[in-house]
């Protein structure tokens, strides 16, 4: 393959129009997630994150990562402010679910949450990552172009195409290389321990009290332990590489999301879980999501036990 050639697949491939529905769909979960995010903030308010609270600012400012940044610097620390802020979330994230001035909510959503994580950052898991990463880059995708209330507005106003225009997928590119790196990455740090060589891991990671739901026998029994093991390996593997191409791709988003519902049913990591199984949705190829959008709307997606209509009007009538 000629250096022109494969230059021409790159550029198409980052820049190439594609259907916004995939970007619409992760806005969604993105904004679903938030919300329970923004539950679980108001929930301990004052104590994580008030002027009373387990951390001062001072402790925060101090010991927290370097590069932070947190509204909490520059407003006065009160009840009330801190209140403030957390209803301000709340609306910017109402705003990213529902596509209502999509932009402007995901940038103030993502400043909101971002001054909370930096405000006590001792509490936060991957999950906070993730959630404050894909909504940066979420913010570059034109992802309130379809299932949304702007789009709504615009059909109000005559202005709406009757199908989204195709956009440039490059900030999705990058939501995608993110996936990717997350699960490359974590096989890389897992494969330098022993225990997830040996296949122990699962073992050792179903005995921590603070994180297990409840006990599971079938986790006693030493060759189920080892099986889901290496089987948790070869998923994360496959979810940083053979996601990519269409002949895998589904099969291994789908053994993803088996993977992360049993750790969500067996374990209790806060919104981690749910985090990785929305950030799927990236994965989605935009042409064969549109596809399906379309199939359903023409009704031709249906249950082969679904009764007839037309039987039931005749034996009424």
């Amino acid at each position: 393959m000629k250096l022109k050639t494969l230059l021409s697949k790159f550029y198409d491939f980052v820049f190439a129009p594609q259907p916004v529905h995939t970007v619409a769909l992760l806005r969604i979960g993105l904004g679903l997630l938030l919300l329970f995010n923004w539950w679980m903030i108001v929930t301990d308010l004052d104590v994580l994150y008030g002027p009373q609270g387990m951390i001062s600012l001072q402790t925060a400012q101090q010991y927290g990562n370097p590069f932070r940044f947190s509204l909490f610097d520059y407003i006065p620390h009160t009840d009330k402010n801190t209140f403030t802020l957390a209803i301000i979330n709340l609306l910017a994230v109402l705003g990213v679910l529902s596509g209502t001035f999509t932009r402007f909510s995901i940038a103030v959503a993502f400043v909101t949450l971002v001054s909370f994580h930096h405000r006590n950052g001792f509490i936060l898991n991957s999950a906070d990552s993730v959630l404050r990463i894909f909504l940066f880059f979420l913010f570059f995708t034109p992802s309130g172009d379809l299932w949304s209330v702007d789009r709504f507005r615009k059909k109000l106003k005559g202005t709406a195409p009757a199908i989204p225009v195709d956009k440039s997928p490059w900030a999705l590119r990058l939501i995608q290389l993110q996936f990717c790196t997350i699960y490359v990455a974590t096989v890389l740090f897992k494969i330098k321990g022993e225990k997830w060589i040996d296949g122990t891991a699962i073992y050792t990671a179903t005995r921590i009290d603070e994180f297990v739901r409840f006990p599971l026998p079938l986790l006693n029994d030493l060759t189920m332990i080892k099986l889901l093991t290496w089987s948790t390996l070869i998923v994360e593997f496959a979810l940083g590489t053979l996601v990519w191409f269409k002949e895998t791709r589904y099969w291994v988003l789908l053994a993803g999301v088996a993977l992360h519902l049993g750790i969500e049913y067996t374990m209790s990591i806060p919104v981690f879980e749910w985090a990785m199984i929305v950030s799927m949705s990236a994965m989605i190829d935009p042409k064969d999501l549109a596809r399906w959008v379309q199939v359903f709307k023409e009704k031709k997606f249906h249950l082969s036990w679904r009764p007839s209509w037309t039987y039931f009007q005749q034996k009424n009538s």
